[in-house]
């Protein structure tokens, strides 16, 4: 049982490299987490609306996230 209304720690500054998609499990739900192009971090739930596919698995084009299942692009808002 997880405390949902309290800070934790998702990654390190470290983790976070440009360019890379950063999956983790955090209180039981897949997040992705990236550095956007201005170097704000974005945490995004870590699955498609479509199909549920990993948004993990696909890959970073500016701010955005296009879904490698088919094709759908996700913008950090």
């Amino acid at each position: 049982m997880f405390l949902k209304n309290c800070w934790y720690v998702a990654a390190w500054d470290h983790e976070l490299i440009d360019g890379k998609l950063l999956p983790r499990t955090l209180l039981g739900e897949r997040v992705l987490l990236y550095k956007g192009e201005s170097g704000q971090v974005v945490a995004l739930k870590d699955r498609c609306c479509h199909r549920g596919a990993p948004l993990s698995l696909g890959r970073r084009e500016g701010d955005c996230i296009r879904c490698m299942y088919h094709g759908l692009k996700f913008d950090a808002t």
